[in-house]
């Protein structure tokens, strides 16, 4: 049993898990825990949820906790995902993150089996009595299919070496039941990102979060604004990071965490099948959580070259998402790129095309506000820059449908093309030479206009983006092409 006490403080990561084909990237890791540490985490837990631990073998989970517990360097605590639905699992685990010098054991309860409440209190006191470091219990009912009640927490945290609670549940009923019950001794941390400031408001002693792979410090300084009795500062940090914590809880965990942590140049790799970028992280959760990092500021900006025939501009802050942004947009005659945003009857599919005024863009111009047989009409957006021709791709055939279509949505197509100068994705260097013609489809049976706003919204900025950026390439449309369900079959 351990015989010194842990203290939870602060902020912890749970890590992801960079792989290769070896199995732990160990490179790739001890760079996102010198970032983490580097940003203010003040500890780390490697083999977590986040950490992909259910599809690791035993001895490659040795290898990550082994890992973090070298790169952490005594210069934060590391406590060690030691979970497994196999009790003698965890028990030998356990005891080699003690050897590698743990702090602490983080132990989900059984997954899977769905054990009786006396089968998990077993589990535990087992666990508990044969270790060496102290036990953190985590619950997680959403992924193992079982709840930890407050009245079995109550029975828990009176075995001697579990110290501590991790509540990922999300409920805040649930959370501040235990917490108004705990003794003082017995410490609880947060795991559900969503509920952060309410739950750190409530008592809980730190966090233990997905996307403090991101920024740790957004976390570190909202419990400092806590502490200090500001709320309204707390509130701020948390309402900044919201959507993006929203797309990393709900679109894939791990595997959001690494495709951000791999746009912002912290190389961390692919998630494990059968995890991919396709359903649970959907192509537009991609192009969302990219724009989101980019507001962050935690994208990298530098110089892209745009030419147009002879002559060459230079935009300096361009938003350089690794992996995605050329250092070069070769030729500006004629660009394409489409995106779907939303669901439901308020989607939005943008189909857009932009280049040179005098180049094929010149006919669309020359069209805009004629009546074309066989065409769908189209005008000019009124006080716009650069010149944007909007045209529908259904057939108007009554008054509600040509408010959502001619009004929400033509707003929608001039706020994004705004929002996107002031991004630096358009240099206002590029706009007097520049046309865009967006082709925007709105279902016929929309309702909510707010809805068919932001999805548009959101569409052409993510299609602004792929047209400059020669997105999707050939390779991504093929990786993509057995996945691909929607009636747009660049996404399933």
């Amino acid at each position: 049993m351990a015989s010194h006490t842990y203290r939870f403080k602060g902020v912890y990561p749970a890590l992801v898990t960079p792989f290769d084909e070896n199995g732990v990237n160990e490179e790739q890791y001890r760079g996102l825990i010198d970032y983490t540490i580097g940003k203010g985490a003040t500890g780390l837990v490697p083999c977590g949820t986040t950490g992909e631990f259910t599809s690791m073998r035993f001895e490659e989970k040795v290898e990550a906790i082994r890992i973090a517990c070298e790169a952490a360097g005594g210069r934060v605590p590391v406590v060690a995902g030691t979970g497994a639905a196999y009790t003698n699992d965890v028990i030998k685990l356990t005891r080699r993150a003690a050897e590698f010098g743990a702090s602490a054991a983080l132990v989900v309860t059984p997954y899977f089996l769905k054990p009786s409440t006396k089968e998990i209190y077993e589990h535990f006191e087992k666990i508990a009595n044969s270790s060496e470091i102290p036990i953190i219990v985590y619950n997680i009912p959403q992924v193992t299919g079982v709840m930890l009640d407050w009245w079995v927490i109550d029975g828990l945290r009176e075995i001697e070496n579990i110290v501590g609670l991790k509540d990922s549940s999300g409920n805040l009923v649930h959370l501040t039941t235990v917490l108004v019950r705990k003794p003082e001794e017995f410490q609880v941390m947060v795991g559900h990102d969503e509920v952060a400031l309410p739950a750190l408001a409530s008592g809980c002693d730190g966090a233990i979060l997905a996307s403090a792979n991101i920024f740790p410090d957004r976390y570190v300084k909202m419990q400092a604004a806590l502490a200090a009795g500001d709320l309204k500062e707390a509130l701020i940090i948390q309402r900044s990071i919201q959507k993006t914590v929203r797309i990393f809880v709900n679109r894939g965990g791990g595997l959001a965490i690494k495709a951000g942590l791999n746009m912002m140049g912290i190389p961390v790799g692919p998630a494990r099948r059968p995890l991919q970028e396709s359903d649970s992280l959907r192509y537009e959760d991609i192009d969302e959580l990219r724009t989101c990092l980019e507001d962050l500021q935690l994208i990298q900006r530098g110089p892209v070259a745009f030419r147009m025939g002879d002559r060459e501009l230079i935009a300096e802050g361009y938003p350089k998402a690794v992996g995605l942004v050329p250092d070069v947009v070769e030729d500006l005659t004629l660009l394409h790129g489409e995106a779907l945003a939303g669901e439901g009857q308020e989607v939005a599919h943008v189909d857009l095309i932009m280049g040179v005024r005098d180049g094929p863009l010149s006919t669309a111009l020359d069209n805009a506000g004629k009546i074309v047989e066989g065409v769908h009409s189209s005008n000019v957006i009124k006080d716009l820059d650069p010149l944007t021709v909007f045209a529908p791709t259904v057939t108007i055939t009554s008054e509600k449908q040509k408010k959502m279509v001619m009004e929400v949505a033509q707003r929608a197509v001039a706020d994004a093309i705004k929002r996107t100068i002031t991004d630096g994705v358009i240099p206002e260097e590029l706009i007097p030479d520049l046309v865009i013609a967006v082709n925007a489809f709105v279902h016929p049976n929309a309702v909510n206009p707010k809805r068919v706003h932001i999805n548009n919204f959101r569409a052409v900025r993510f299609a602004i983006r792929r047209a400059f950026e020669g997105r999707q390439t050939v390779e991504e449309i093929i990786q993509r092409k057995e996945s691909a369900r929607h009636p747009f079959a660049y996404n399933p």
